[in-house]
């Protein structure tokens, strides 16, 4: 079975519990001694057997990392686990998943190795926005906050709301520019500066 590795809970000792996105569902596995082996590590992508004992917790076994050469670069690491955090907390609930979750970060850590790692991370939160259908609501034209219509510039609130400057205090951002990037799933159109303007907002949470 293969997975990224979206929470890890130490227990007792060096034992700990992993919470592993995988291409149909999230499972949670048991791991001993888990905190002594370094490839256990946040957002990584891991192949491994699951052992079933009862009402337990599953045991992970023979664990086997699907490496990628940037991570060994700390700042695309970074980038890489502050999305999978946000992801972890946006599926907090969830157990069966489509496997739309798993090709994103095969995808995305696949584009991590070349690509500017803050335009990885932003066109993989405008594909999941878009693929859960909370798109629309930015074409409503509306303020998030009020409810009234928008003008040319925005602010954006979490998961990239839109809303009135005066409603929320913070860098504003071209609207169409905005549109343009959540429904292309691209960054292309924007500059260096706007998408670190972007990250910004990502950083509120999915």
């Amino acid at each position: 079975m293969q997975g990224f590795i979206l929470q890890i809970n130490k227990v007792k000792n060096q034992d700990c519990i992993l919470r592993i996105l995988t291409q149909t569902k999230i499972i949670q596995v048991y791991r001993f001694y888990g905190l002594r082996h370094s490839i256990l590590a946040l957002g990584r992508n891991v192949d491994f057997d699951v052992e079933h004992q009862g009402i337990f917790l599953p045991k992970m076994r023979n664990i086997v990392q699907m490496g990628y050469l940037w991570e060994a670069d700390y700042a695309r690491v970074y980038v890489w686990q502050t999305f999978i955090k946000h992801l972890n907390h946006h599926l907090q609930e969830v157990g069966e998943l489509d496997e739309f979750y798993f090709a994103l970060l095969h995808q995305g850590a696949i584009k991590m190795e070349k690509q500017n790692p803050l335009r990885v991370v932003l066109e993989m939160s405008a594909e999941l926005i878009n693929y859960e259908g909370r798109s629309a609501r930015m074409h409503q034209n509306e303020c998030f906050i009020c409810t009234q219509p928008l003008e040319e510039e925005i602010c954006l609130g979490r998961a990239f709301l839109f809303a009135h400057p005066q409603c929320v205090m913070q860098k504003s951002f071209n609207r169409e520019k905005i549109l343009q990037f959540l429904d292309s799933c691209s960054t292309i159109h924007l500059s260096d500066d706007e998408v670190e303007d972007l990250w910004s907002v990502f950083a509120l949470g999915l």
